[in-house]
């Protein structure tokens, strides 16, 4: 969700000024992971949700292209053991809740676990970048991509599932 002054837990967004000028506070004593991530022009993250982590971005360049989930997935849907049923019911909902927005630089969005988002930079700088805060558990096995361009292997999540069933979604 693109994030404003009422955030959600464990999203902060609070300017604090001082007699310099202010800053932004965006995890205030919490466990979290930072990083800033570089997204070459025309590419794209892949488009997944995570079970044990929520995220945080500010966009610090213009020109993104952020989709996301108004919503989590149901664990009905992420439990439903018959695959060919899953993917049709994630086609479903995606269809039903994935907001695709344009964003600029300042922009903040959080994502809570099981919230299907993405990024796609489409500037004209060598990289579009996101401050991207992780507040759990960062481990990238924690990735459940719905659709990569690249072909990456799937994470242990998807290793339970049928290899690249998921990824055959019409998104």
């Amino acid at each position: 969700m693109k994030l404003n002054d009422k955030c959600v837990a464990p999203f902060k967004s609070e300017v604090i000024h001082r007699p310099w000028g202010h800053f932004g506070l965006y995890a205030d004593n919490v466990i979290s992971t930072s990083k800033i991530l570089y997204i070459k022009p025309q590419e794209k993250l892949s488009l997944q949700y995570h079970f044990q982590r929520a995220q945080f971005y500010l966009l610090l360049d213009d020109s993104f292209i952020i989709d996301y989930s108004i919503k989590p997935v149901p664990k009905t849907i992420i439990d439903n053991p018959n695959e060919a049923e899953r993917i049709v019911q994630l086609e479903e909902f995606l269809k039903d809740n994935l907001v695709t927005v344009e964003a600029n630089e300042g922009d903040e969005f959080g994502f809570h676990e099981f919230v299907v988002h993405r990024a796609t930079y489409i500037g004209n700088r060598s990289y579009g970048r996101i401050l991207d805060l992780a507040f759990g558990i960062n481990d990238e096995s924690d990735i459940f991509r719905i659709k990569d361009l690249y072909g990456r292997e799937n994470t242990k999540w998807q290793q339970k599932r049928k290899k690249n069933n998921l990824l055959k979604l019409k998104l």
